[in-house]
């Protein structure tokens, strides 16, 4: 059920934050309460759409997140959790309904505002000097800490070095950034969202100096010296010859170099080498890792000869044999029953199972035989977290062994290689 009353609301293009985006606080009155649950996919706890008279909390739009803050009335401090656009209408989520009437006292969350403005006039920023590179930003997203904008193709290192330099300058450079509200007939309207009303809504053109003119919904900054630094990243290449260039602007400069040179550190202390020799000592180690990786390889392979044969040997008195390694995995065993298999189609009555791992890190089953489905049955009531399948031999994958699991599989899997019978109901589960 929706109240409303008297009141009405400033519509989305005009609210307070989209004047003046420095506004901290605002006494405003509330319009309407949507007492019908709201639920976002973060919480199942019940959520109200507040929509007041004015709001310095900008609605999520234009690549820029929502605002977050505080409602405030007879002592009373509600959290508004994020703002949505509705049509013209800026509607705020909260976890309490407020009675329609109701004089409140809004506040922003500033330092998460600050770093908006940061981000978007930067994107702004960044956008109109690739514009000189014939660069059109086909679209943008601001992340929690990494943003991007879209272009038509990738830049090569040099065309990076260049213009994050003149990006930078144009930051140093103090430019003025405003707002204006021209006729409408003067506004390019095909990035205008389909469900804003072009009629009766505000247009609204972002200026930086002479240097950039966009249509834009979103909070900016009164000059490019607040960027204070933009910072250019890695690309990644999507749809087509499309890329996304990724950067920082702002504070989160600052934060980003502080994360990177803590990972610096630790990287010195766990390769007890300078900053200078990370990039040979990984090299070095990479290398060492090849080498060990083959050298297991060919080890794996000789230790899989001498028990191929083995087996063999033992299938000379036996219709059945069993290998089970706890320290080995899925590639140990697929190595062995690639090697026998040509053996066992040739000895059709020959029963083989290969079983590795341990414990809760799971591990590898193949059976292979003319009992393949008999002993697949078994082996599945005595392990509970396997699953798998196939025809003419069976392979499955064992998520964790519960307490007991291989004492029992043991146990079973050797009274059929002496051929005695044990029933599943002796062992210990």
């Amino acid at each position: 059920m929706t109240v409303t009353s008297k009141y009405s609301s400033t519509i989305v293009g005009a609210l307070a934050c989209q004047r003046e985006s420095y506004l901290k606080k605002l006494t405003t009155r509330v319009v309407n309460c949507n007492e019908q649950i709201y639920r976002d996919e973060s919480s199942s706890l019940p959520r109200y759409q507040i929509e007041l008279e004015d709001t310095i909390l900008f609605p999520l739009g234009g690549g820029q997140p929502s605002d977050q803050g505080y409602i405030s009335y007879n002592d009373k401090k509600i959290p508004v959790l994020s703002v949505i656009r509705d049509g013209l209408i800026a509607r705020h989520i909260t976890p309490e309904p407020i009675q329609v009437g109701t004089e409140v006292e809004l506040s922003l969350d500033w330092k998460r505002r600050f770093d908006h403005m940061q981000q978007h006039t930067g994107q702004h920023l960044l956008s109109a000097i690739l514009d000189r590179y014939e660069l059109p930003t086909l679209s943008w997203a601001m992340g929690e800490m990494i943003n991007y904008v879209e272009i038509p193709r990738k830049l090569t290192e040099e065309e990076i070095e260049k213009i994050n330099e003149e990006v930078n300058d144009a930051i140093y450079a103090n430019i003025e950034v405003n707002v204006e509200v021209p006729h409408k007939d003067q506004v390019d309207k095909s990035k205008m969202p389909e469900d804003y009303d072009l009629e009766k809504g505000i247009l609204r053109v972002v200026h930086i100096g002479n240097l950039d003119s966009n249509p834009c919904c979103g909070t900016h900054l009164s000059s490019t010296l607040q960027i204070n630094s933009i910072c250019l990243l890695h690309q990644a290449s999507v749809r087509g010859t499309n890329s996304r260039l990724f950067f920082l602007a702002g504070d989160r400069v600052r934060k980003y170099a502080k994360y990177s040179h803590n990972i610096l550190k630790n990287l010195n202390s766990t390769l007890s080498c300078q900053t200078d020799e990370i990039l040979d000592k990984v090299s070095l180690l990479s290398n060492n890792l090849q080498k060990t990786s083959k050298r297991e390889t060919n080890w794996i392979k000789e230790i899989v000869n001498y028990k191929v044969e083995d087996l063999k040997k033992n299938f000379e008195k036996n219709d059945f044999d069993y290998l089970y390694r706890p320290d080995v995995g899925l590639e140990f065993i697929n190595q062995i029953f690639k090697d026998i298999n040509q053996f066992l189609k040739e000895n059709p009555s020959k029963n083989l199972v290969l079983l590795s791992g341990e414990g809760k890190t799971g591990g590898s089953l193949i059976i292979m035989g003319n009992k393949t489905d008999e002993i697949a049955s078994s082996m599945k009531k005595l392990i509970k977290n396997l699953k798998g399948g196939g025809k003419g031999k069976f392979q499955g994958k064992i998520t964790s062994f519960e307490k007991n699991e291989t004492e029992n599989i043991k146990k079973y899997l050797d009274s059929l290689k002496e051929a005695e019978t044990l029933t599943l109901e002796n062992l210990t589960i």
